[in-house]
């Protein structure tokens, strides 16, 4: 059974943990640690009622406790999002045949996700799920997220859109096809679908969804008033996006915001649902 990381090493930044035995990485607290940050987002996304039934999913590269390469972390097939812990995820090899856990992987998340991760080595987390307010803009006509507040600038230029959904992803294919439409963007809304993030790491995944929930909730009020929205200029927007993403002083970058975030509510949840941890 893969070794628990202890509770005081969870109030640390886990991204930065690293366990070193004879000068080389200890795979299976490597392998651990990212279970655990996957089972945190899990529980944390299901708390915002950003999930959908046990239909949605998030994925996350580790290293194979087998030392054979990487796997890619899932939440197994029939799970709620409430009930995941780092132990029940399955690890998919590279022919997305289970190799780590118990049970069978949803198919539309392997497919999904597998075609994301070959198209973007870079990103070691995506999340795709059918939260309200994003997808209620990604089923209009025009699923443009409209610069209007100072939130939505974060996802200047940074948002691709596929106009072609075509039923279930059922097929490599799809995924495949998906990470060529995300491109080197963040997020990739998926009309009358959802959304899907992908990011370096699993706090700016987590912290993307968030915001882009929140940005793309402020845009349906806006509009639901019946008024004309403030569009900021582009100009204004470009600033914005390149204060958060590049900002001069880089204690400010968004990677620092997304980490104190991420793992503020770790600590969070290690009090009130310590059991995502087995």
């Amino acid at each position: 059974m893969l070794s628990r990381i202890k509770s005081k090493a969870l109030g640390a930044n886990l991204r930065h943990l690293s366990t070193t035995i004879n000068g080389s990485t200890n795979i299976i607290s490597e392998n651990q640690k990212a279970r655990v940050e996957l089972a945190a987002a899990y529980r944390l996304l299901n708390h915002y009622n950003l999930n959908e039934g046990v239909c949605n999913h998030l994925s996350m590269m580790a290293p194979a406790v087998s030392g054979q390469g990487e796997v890619m972390l899932l939440i197994p097939r029939g799970p709620h999002w409430s009930q995941v812990t780092a132990s029940c995820l399955v690890g998919l090899n590279e022919e997305n045949k289970v190799v780590e856990g118990e049970g069978k992987a949803e198919l539309s998340a392997a497919c999904i996700h597998r075609g994301i991760h070959t198209a973007r080595p870079d990103a070691k987390c995506v999340m795709h799920t059918h939260m309200p307010y994003a997808t209620a803009i990604a089923c209009l006509m025009d699923p443009t997220v409209l610069m209007i507040h100072q939130t939505s600038a974060r996802f200047y230029g940074n948002v691709a859109y596929d106009l072609a959904y075509s039923g279930l992803a059922d097929a490599i294919d799809e995924g495949e096809r998906l990470g060529k439409k995300l491109g080197k963007n963040l997020v990739l809304s998926m009309a009358n679908h959802g959304i899907l993030v992908a990011a370096a790491n699993v706090s700016l995944a987590f912290d993307t969804t968030y915001y882009l929930e929140r940005t793309c909730m402020t845009q349906v009020l806006a509009m639901s008033t019946g008024h004309e929205p403030r569009i900021l200029s582009d100009e204004i927007a470009r600033k914005s996006y390149q204060q958060t993403y590049h900002p001069a002083n880089e204690e400010h970058a968004i990677q620092y915001y997304a980490d104190a975030h991420f793992y503020a509510l770790i600590r969070k949840l290690e009090k009130e649902e310590p059991d995502f941890k087995d």
